[in-house]
């Protein structure tokens, strides 16, 4: 991390596709279409990334909060997926309403082992009139460097 830049891009992700390890170690590279890809709801999701440093060793905490109505979301809640999102972890391909293009949980130092698991998947029903029944993915991972 030789500078620091700050990135703020408006109206959080449009889209994500998300890839198992086994797809990875089997095509060897991330290709797009070959992954896991939902619809988002709009302006629902979003990428926070937070640096930290203990004992002078500085990490980056990844966490990507993935939203999408509940009806689009049958992917996620794939029983073999959510094994694999919790036992082996995922990559994502994460593309910002800014245009920016982020790969979140590959690193060059530490490769995939450090990808993203899973950390909750829940549905919610609304709570106002109008308000359609959705499905959050929240996936996190902590490694040495930064998405961006």
């Amino acid at each position: 991390m030789s500078e620091n830049r700050v990135y703020k891009p408006v109206g959080g992700i449009v889209a994500a596709e998300l890839f198992t390890l086994d797809v990875l170690r089997a095509e060897g590279s991330i290709n797009a279409g070959s992954g896991i890809s939902v619809e988002l709801a709009d302006y629902a999701s979003h990428y926070e990334e937070s640096l930290s440093s203990e004992s002078g060793l500085v990490s980056v905490a990844h966490t990507l909060t993935l939203v999408a109505e509940r009806q689009n979301a049958a992917p996620w809640m794939d029983a073999e997926f959510l094994r694999r999102c919790a036992a082996e972890g995922v990559v994502a391909k994460v593309w910002l309403a800014s245009g920016e293009e982020l790969t979140v949980g590959c690193c060059r130092r530490m490769g995939l082992e450090q990808a993203l698991r899973l950390e909750s998947l829940s549905c919610s029903s609304g709570v106002r009139p109008r308000q359609r029944p959705v499905a959050e993915l929240v996936l996190r991972c902590r490694d040495v460097t930064s998405a961006y």
